[in-house]
């Protein structure tokens, strides 16, 4: 049997990032990942956002997760030799008055004066009329998709890979196949659901649909957000979404297509084709925060989840958090606790 320091089961966000600085750590990792459908990170965006919701407000935590998000992925991308972390403006679209006298009361306001910045009128020629933009800054994107391949390479060449779907049935006496671990982290996004070291957690499912699409001209320097997101990921191609709807189905829907149609017909004037067509599955918590901590049955079984719509800027804090927990370098955040999740009895 070969011996590890970290064994960590699913390789999307959170198993990636966290698999990334168990290795700066000097560990010895092994993951355990199958490409299998429905996987979010791979759908999403890649979206990191300042602010939340129809009433804008500041992100929970936000100041907190931003400096160790920035500094862990410019670090992960130099490492890797590529670019997949981009820091761009967000474009909030403001169809209204009352819009606008919100955005410019709340932008005063001691927490959000560093992200929401003063109303911007001169608008792309290819968006349909709005009042203005709301700006905000320090927020962008992670290409998702890049950034997941790109580490599968780094970590089979520091690490090994197993690529396969997870055994539970062959979990005893820590050790799994031909390993043996002193710690194993679950980073499994909606398959905990199947997990049954984790199977008290309160959650539901959901999923979204996302689109690429093509459109004439110049690519956006900017994210474009109104009732979706346009990201600009590449000249003239687009990542859009998503629907919402609490669902285990992993195919993509005509009513998906259709609805993202609709929306993206609602923001820009220009004509686009649709290049590919996703749909992710995420688990939900019902206080929106992660889920991180030690199975009940096993001091030497970690969770490392619930991540949700924010993944791309909790991961690396929450990552960093749990690994020194782990090694005992601090006590666990409560808001961050899993054990605060219960299914009711």
């Amino acid at each position: 049997m070969k011996k590890v320091d970290l064994m960590v089961v699913g390789q999307g966000i959170a198993g990636s990032v966290l698999s990334f600085l168990a290795i700066q750590r000097g560990l010895d990792v092994v993951v355990v990942d199958a490409p299998l459908p429905g996987r979010s990170t791979y759908v999403s965006g890649g979206l990191f956002n300042p602010v939340t919701g129809r009433r804008v407000r500041k992100s929970w935590n936000y100041d907190l997760f931003y400096k160790t998000m920035k500094d862990v992925y410019l670090e992960i991308d130099r490492q890797l030799g590529v670019q997949t972390f981009y820091e761009m403006p967000i474009y909030r679209l403001l169809t209204s008055k009352e819009e606008l006298n919100n955005w410019e009361t709340q932008r005063l306001e001691s927490e959000c004066v560093a992200y929401m910045k003063e109303l911007f009128f001169d608008l792309d020629l290819r968006l349909k009329k709005h009042e203005a933009a709301g700006v905000l800054d320090k927020g962008g994107f992670l290409n998702a998709p890049l950034f997941l391949t790109k580490m599968r390479e780094y970590l089979n060449q520091k690490g090994e890979v197993l690529e396969e779907k997870f055994d539970y049935s062959l979990l005893p006496n820590d050790s799994y196949k031909n390993f043996t671990f002193d710690h194993i982290v679950f980073c499994e996004g909606y398959r905990v659901f199947e997990n049954p070291y984790f199977s008290e957690i309160n959650l539901w499912a959901t999923k979204g649909e996302t689109l690429l699409i093509k459109m004439e001209g110049e690519s956006f320097d900017y994210v474009v957000n109104k009732n979706i997101f346009l990201i600009p990921m590449a000249k003239g191609i687009y990542k859009v979404g998503s629907t919402l709807e609490r669902s285990l189905d992993l195919s993509t829907t005509q009513k998906g297509l259709e609805e993202l149609k609709e929306k993206i017909s609602s923001v820009v004037k220009v004509p686009f084709r649709v290049i590919q067509q996703q749909a992710g599955i995420r688990p939900n918590v019902r206080d929106r925060k992660p889920l991180l901590g030690v199975a009940r049955s096993s001091d030497n079984i970690f969770l490392l989840n619930g991540l949700g719509s924010k993944g791309i800027s909790l991961a690396p804090y929450c990552a960093e958090h749990l690994l020194q927990y782990i090694y005992g370098e601090t006590d666990l955040d409560a808001d961050l606790n899993w054990q605060r999740i219960f299914k009711r009895q």
